[in-house]
């Protein structure tokens, strides 16, 4: 049964995927037309999305996501009107750490964070330990770089404020939809999805670490996209003070930051693996907490709850937003490597004016983003 067969409008867009990256694709182009959202599970925001800690930082990650991090500020600082019913944002600050043999690190960190985050300082190891009383010696003997205007986002909020403009744009949302097969047509992309069959112009791949899947049932040449597995933990801890920053080793040891009367602690593992349901192993979980309890004289034993996502990287570790070259109307939006949160603004930004063929929005190009820094024919070039 098609959208039309059904009563319903011809959608502009078909966007496969409801995690972060899709529902806010989906709501940015439902203002210039019907969208529909597909996703293969139960509930939006089932994966990556729904699994992530984020903190909008301008000092993680590729040099193309703090610059997204930065344009998206402004959406959340201020989101359209009713788009949620309390802040997406609070206090958090992100103190990143480092030994001895990691001052040049934090050095380069504190260097790179100043064109786009004025307010970062580098600091000394009493200062860390100021703001961290808890960190041992060893642990920051190389100091730190701090960021204090990082801040946490209220995931879910985000997520829900997304699905209902998208609703309210006359737009729909159509779970346990797995989009089994999308192919080319003379109208655009038909895309059957559970029962249904849908045409649009234009079809958004935003299906997270099942992108090349996506890609190769579309008759499109994978990317070379990497899932890894990232474990988190929250450990049931008084010591642990609410006020506290997020506290991130450069060397990607482990990070931690406060949880509802506990600690939010990761190793920081990047371990590759095919694209599934993540679940969490207890080794990781085991080497997390002897990591924080080796840097740290918190102590950390049991542990409240465990669970793992996927982050998924490109090529080169920058997000993939654009046109596929050899297929018309075929635009990816995948590749967040864990950011996709703190960029989901900006993000569905510049899809909707490279779909719409427009320069990427000022935010963006003022920070020193192109068109080319994000689109996919950067991996095809080698294959022309």
């Amino acid at each position: 049964m098609s959208a039309v067969a059904d009563g319903a409008a011809e959608p502009i867009a078909i966007v496969v995927g409801a995690g972060i990256a899709g529902a806010s694709a989906a709501w940015a182009l439902a203002e210039h037309g019907p969208v529909v959202l597909v996703e293969r599970e139960p509930s939006a925001g089932f994966h990556a999305s729904g699994r992530s800690a984020s903190v909008l930082s301008e000092t993680s990650g590729h040099r193309v996501v703090c610059a997204l991090a930065a344009a998206s500020r402004p959406f959340f600082e201020s989101p359209p009107q009713g788009f949620a019913e309390h802040p997406l944002l609070s206090p958090r600050g992100l103190l990143w750490v480092g030994e001895t043999g990691d001052a040049t690190a934090l050095d380069a960190l504190a260097r790179d964070a100043a064109s786009i985050a004025p307010t970062v300082r580098r600091v000394t190891a009493d200062e860390v330990r100021e703001l961290v009383p808890a960190m041992r010696a060893p642990a920051v003997a190389g100091g730190g770089t701090f960021e204090p205007d990082a801040m946490a986002i209220d995931t879910d909020a985000l997520l829900h404020g997304f699905l209902r403009g998208l609703r309210s744009r006359g737009g729909r949302l159509c779970v346990s939809s797995e989009a089994i097969e999308a192919r080319r047509t003379d109208d655009g992309w038909q895309v059957l999805a559970g029962d249904r069959s849908w045409t649009a112009p234009v079809v958004v791949n935003a299906s997270g670490a099942w992108g090349d899947a996506l890609a190769v049932r579309a008759g499109v040449r994978p990317i070379g996209l990497e899932p890894r597995r990232r474990t988190a933990c929250i450990v049931p801890l008084a010591e642990a003070e609410p006020g506290w920053p997020l506290v991130m080793d450069v060397a990607s040891r482990y990070y931690f930051e406060p949880e509802a009367g506990g600690l939010l602690v990761s190793p920081a593992d990047t371990t590759q693996c095919e694209p599934c349901d993540a679940q969490a192993d207890e080794i990781d979980v085991a080497i997390a907490l002897d990591r924080v309890r080796e840097a740290t004289t918190l102590p950390v034993r049991s542990v409240r709850r465990a669970w793992a996502g996927l982050r998924t990287f490109s090529p080169d570790g920058a997000p993939v937003v654009g046109d596929e070259p050899d297929a018309p109307g075929f635009f990816w939006l995948v590749g967040q490597a864990g950011a996709g949160i703190k960029t989901a603004p900006a993000m569905a930004a510049a899809l909707v004016a490279l779909v719409h063929g427009a320069p990427l929005p000022d935010a963006l190009l003022s920070r020193g983003v192109t068109a080319a820094d994000l689109s996919p024919a950067r991996f095809r070039r080698d294959a022309a």
